[in-house]
């Protein structure tokens, strides 16, 4: 009896411990550490591992591979929805998470000052709605989001730090709401995806037999 009560105590304590991220990226600092209390481990860059990547490229050069299939990237329409999935399964449990640090600076910017000028049109939209959803799920202790314009530039310039902090059985919860929601929206996305196909192939057809 006193065995199982020891390990409730641990997997309670386990359960409870803090975890979360610490985050950036710019052009002075890009990296990802996974705090654990007090602590910080690095996840990324993996400078060891880049570097040995790049000697075996050296030293293979005429080695001839097969090229990887490219994979579908995901549109920003996409990343959106995946972030609304995981919002929406934050405030469902009424879960909080502490964000420690969140700092945001976009400098919109293109070759062509059209494009410049809806970039930073549709990045004050998104971030309008993004924000709503965000502090009814979150707590966000520091946070400081600026946007800009620059028409002399010829890319956008992106700065973020993002300090978060979560409990383990917190992570659980909300990694099962999401995943079904994000299933959810796999499945619904592919059954249109077919859909568009089987049009697509319809149509050709129809026009083959009228040639």
């Amino acid at each position: 009896m006193i065995a199982w009560m020891i390990v409730i105590i641990i997997l309670l304590l386990i359960l409870a411990f803090p975890v979360g991220i610490d985050t950036a990226y710019g052009a002075d600092a890009r990296f990802l550490k996974l705090k654990l209390g007090p602590f910080r481990k690095t996840l990324l860059p993996r400078i060891k591992k880049e570097s040995k990547q790049k000697e075996k490229q050296q030293k293979e050069p005429d080695k001839k591979e097969d090229q990887p299939k490219k994979k579908k990237r995901l549109s920003l329409d996409d990343i959106l929805t995946l972030a609304e999935i995981a919002l929406d399964a934050i405030h469902r449990f009424r879960i909080h998470l502490s964000v420690d640090r969140f700092h945001m600076h976009w400098i919109a910017a293109s070759a062509d000052p059209y494009a410049a000028v809806q970039q930073y049109g549709r990045i004050n939209a998104l971030l309008g709605v993004m924000q709503a959803k965000a502090h009814t799920a979150l707590k966000i202790r520091d946070e400081d989001v600026r946007t800009e314009l620059d028409l002399t530039k010829e890319h956008p310039v992106v700065e973020i730090r993002l300090i978060l902090s979560i409990q383990i059985w917190e992570i659980l919860l909300i990694g099962l709401c999401a995943g079904a929601a994000g299933a959810r929206w796999i499945l619904k996305k592919k059954r249109k995806e077919r859909i568009a196909a089987a049009v697509a192939n319809t149509e050709r057809s129809t026009q083959d037999g009228e040639l």
